[in-house]
């Protein structure tokens, strides 16, 4: 008979590389792909625990993309329930690492249903791997990855990616976060079968180059599994990091470090990893969670949308109609603010050295964003709430806490300041894209990433509470 604590587990992974040039997702401009430096991959990691009942199921899904949507999400959820039809479908899960050098994921186009048959496959495959789980080692450890990637000035003001070499530089906006959650599974055999990797920054050093990348993953998988085993599973998860990237602006233009505008960056970081879970694994290998408990919950959060006053409202439009009153006629002429975009772009691919190669305070940067706040304040009084899919799941003395945001880093902070757990691992970018979730000092800062976004600081700090209430609850 079955115990509560007993605990199946299975992987499985495959390739998600598009078959022939796609666009590039994950800037303003289109950028058409000319070669794969490297193959996208979806793992799937199944658990059950059987005597838990639907309680004690998950089937969690990371992919190499920039994002995964309700709708993908939903596709993929439907077409394994013809599968698996004691598996119940709201405990899949899918969450994205963040890279900006694949296809859209969307499930409507030709790569979307190629996507859905593979994800569907990989789900599959893990579920129907399951064997009896040798247990969890977790382990947590440090390595610089990520940094706050807001530049704060004088007037108040902040800047995404901002000039550091202004007088009136005065720091960075938000913390950053040098930890890094593990947790080593163990198989048939006792073999390390798998190692879930928590990192709070987002696979984004390649995002402006014009091939198909994995980013940092695709190094950190090819020496793990020089280290461990070729048929290591990694089960890659970014944490809270909407105002996290992997570049130090203060020193790392100025010093040996690799450029993390290009590969080389990618690879430093991959080296990183790995070298910072070789030396975890040196030291946790011989302890073990042999029966963890096994809890999964997934609730739906009515988070609310921030209030864009009319104050906002009229700004916007006054901006708004500024730029357009200053627009050429003739669409495909080379002074429209969407062209004179493009045309900075291509000179600053040119000569920069380092990205960003676009300005998001161009014209149409400003005008972008400016329209989407006019928008919302027309919209917002009609539909006043977002409803958040959050899945948190306990496995022994680990709690994972899902989110659909590029959630600011002092959100994801205050989870794990104020949980039960001492290992609480974020994974945002999960289930759906909802947009970056500011905290109020970057509302008042300004600048991309804090201007017309779905949820404010309420809904932010709602989700907090929320969150640590799931996570009491399976304590």
């Amino acid at each position: 008979m079955s115990t509560i604590n007993e605990l199946y587990m299975g992987w499985a992974s495959s390739d998600i590389t598009p078959e022939r040039p796609v666009s590039l997702f994950g800037q303003y401009y289109e950028r058409i792909s000319t070669h794969v430096q490297s193959a996208l991959t979806a793992t799937a990691w199944a658990l059950e625990s059987p005597g838990a009942g639907n309680d004690g199921q998950a089937i969690l899904i990371s992919i190499d993309l920039l994002w995964c949507t309700t709708a993908l999400q939903e596709a993929v959820r439907a077409s394994v329930s013809k599968q698996l039809p004691d598996f119940d479908p709201h405990k899949l899960l899918i969450f994205a690492t963040h890279t900006h050098s694949g296809p859209e994921p969307r499930a409507d186009d030709e790569y979307g249903r190629f996507l859905v048959t593979r994800l569907t496959e990989t789900a599959v495959a893990a579920w129907q791997r399951r064997s009896p789980s040798q247990g969890v080692t977790p382990a947590s450890t440090y390595a610089p990855i990520g940094h706050n990637r807001r530049v704060q000035y004088a007037d108040g003001t902040t800047e995404m990616y901002g000039a550091v070499d202004r007088k009136d530089f005065i720091g960075l906006e938000g913390p950053e976060d040098a930890s890094m959650d593990l947790l080593f599974c163990w198989g048939p055999n006792n073999q390390l079968e798998g190692i879930v990797i928590n990192v709070p920054c987002p696979a984004q050093v390649t995002e402006a180059k014009y091939y198909v990348s994995a980013d940092y993953w695709d190094e950190v998988r090819r020496r793990l599994r020089e280290r461990f085993s070729p048929d290591l599973f990694i089960l890659a998860q970014c944490g809270a990091a909407g105002d996290i990237s992997p570049r130090d602006l203060p020193r790392g233009y100025s010093t040996e470090e690799p450029n993390m505008w290009e590969w080389e960056g990618a690879a430093e970081i991959g080296r990183r990893i790995e070298r910072a879970v070789s030396d975890a694994y040196d030291q946790v290998q011989d302890t073990r969670e042999q029966y963890p408990v096994f809890r999964h919950l997934v609730v739906d959060v009515d988070l609310p949308l921030r209030n864009v006053t009319h104050e906002a409202y009229e700004q916007a439009r006054r901006i708004v109609e500024e730029i357009r009153s200053r627009e050429p006629a003739d669409p495909a002429s080379p002074h429209t603010a969407w062209n004179r975009f493009l045309a900075e772009i291509k000179a600053n691919e040119k000569t920069k050295s380092h990205g960003p190669w676009d300005n998001k305070k161009s014209d149409y940067g400003v005008l972008r964003k400016m329209e989407l706040e006019m928008e919302q304040y027309d919209s917002h009084p009609k539909k006043q709430y977002y409803r958040a899919e959050i899945h948190v799941v306990r496995l022994g003395s680990v709690v994972f806490a899902s989110n659909p945001f590029e959630l600011f880093l002092d959100y994801g902070l205050i989870i794990k300041g104020r949980s039960v757990f001492n290992r609480t691992l974020l994974i945002q970018l999960s289930g759906d894209y909802a947009d970056y979730l500011p905290t109020p000092r970057a509302l008042a800062g300004g600048g991309y990433s804090a201007m017309a976004t779905l949820i404010g600081p309420e809904g932010g700090y709602l989700l907090v509470e929320k969150t640590l209430a799931l996570i009491n609850e399976v304590n």
